[in-house]
């Protein structure tokens, strides 16, 4: 007796095995080194596009609204795609920090360039320590330093919000010192912390020296980090605003289409002579596709795991484990992937510069 093969089962498995064995030569290939030194580039308002602007405009009003003001624009020449935005409020002992960080992938050849944005609260400290508090989404594949305090809060979006968590973790340490206030000590501060901090990696084995000792590259124990955290969903941190909804497109929809809309498309097909199982098929699968388009629209990122654990396990609980004759989670994961990239793309602001 034959047993059917589970078509999305195996499609999820095989890829899994691809990135899992596939994926670090490609990154040993791709990596771009971290310089010693950062090299920034201050920018005045008429270098930012109109794009740019309107951006941190929203930033600027909600930071007005606590008499943090704008102190200095700038980019790094030499390493990073980003776009940051350092404020100050003469009252206090934090500066806030805006970094738009551009991210280019090849997709079948072709670069796309998607924008992640994080806002960050930063206070130094009389013992040297520094905390960071910030609302960035993706769990770092870095360790983390004795000196270098890191609070992640990735679901608050309201700078005031994340002020508040970052003055009740500051209150517990030791006295704050003034923060950097002007362009030229923003930098010297960020790279004497980026000497401390590679110089932990570098110790830990998260860094190891660039041939020509002119830089630093990442480890392969940082890669596996890497790769883990692209396969592992909670990776990436998000809200329950974002998750329900998807899950609950992500069941519901393929539910009723295999249980309700299958079989009347079915029984309307073989009244006009189709065939009954195509019908049901496609049906079925338009199901599934749309929602693949919703998980990928609200979760953003791991879409092509999350839309497998959403519309495969999720949904076999509900109508039972036997193999669909096509693989309809796969296609979810494929349409959640490019729903996602499209939603990503729609919101750059900021394309990536040449190497100088």
């Amino acid at each position: 007796m034959l047993i059917p093969v589970d078509l999305d089962l195996f499609t999820f498995f095989y890829t899994v095995g691809v990135i899992l064995f596939g994926s670090l030569p490609r990154l040993r290939k791709n990596a771009r080194a971290i310089p010693l030194q950062y090299q920034f580039e201050e920018l005045p308002p008429q270098a930012l596009s109109e794009a740019q602007s309107k951006y941190l405009a929203s930033y600027d009003k909600k930071l007005a609204a606590m008499n943090y003001s704008p102190v200095s624009t700038f980019h790094s020449i030499n390493f990073a795609k980003a776009l940051i935005r350092s404020y100050s409020n003469p009252m206090e002992t934090s500066r806030c920090v805006v970094i738009i960080l551009a991210t280019t992938v090849k997709v079948k050849g072709k670069p796309s360039v998607t924008n992640s944005c994080t806002m960050e609260f930063i206070t130094r400290f009389s013992d040297d320590k520094i905390l960071i508090t910030r609302n960035a989404r993706l769990k770092s594949v870095m360790d983390n330093p004795d000196f270098r305090i890191a609070q992640d809060c990735p679901s608050v979006t309201e700078p005031s919000e994340l002020k508040k968590k970052h003055d009740a973790r500051a209150a517990s340490l030791s006295c704050p010192v003034p923060p950097a206030a002007d362009a030229a000590s923003i930098f010297k501060e960020a790279n004497r912390e980026h000497e401390r901090f590679s110089a932990y990696q570098l110790a830990r084995g998260i860094y190891r020296m660039h041939p020509d000792g002119n830089g630093y590259v990442l480890s392969d124990k940082t890669y596996r980090r890497g790769i883990r955290n692209f396969l592992n969903p909670f990776a990436h941190r998000f809200s329950l605003r974002s998750f329900l909804p998807a899950a609950l497109a992500g069941v519901a929809l393929p539910v009723i289409g295999i249980l309700m809309l299958a079989p009347k498309a079915a029984d309307a097909a073989q009244a006009t002579g189709f065939p009954p199982v195509i019908a049901s098929d496609m049906m079925t699968c338009a199901c599934y596709l749309v929602a693949g388009a919703l998980v990928g629209y609200f979760l953003e990122r791991h879409t092509f795991v999350w839309a497998f654990l959403i519309t495969y396990v999720a949904v076999h609980v509900v109508v039972g484990p036997s193999p669909q004759p096509l693989p309809y989670s796969l296609f979810a994961g494929l349409v959640a992937h490019a729903a996602a990239r499209g939603k990503r793309r729609s919101g750059v602001v900021l394309q990536p510069q040449p190497a100088r």
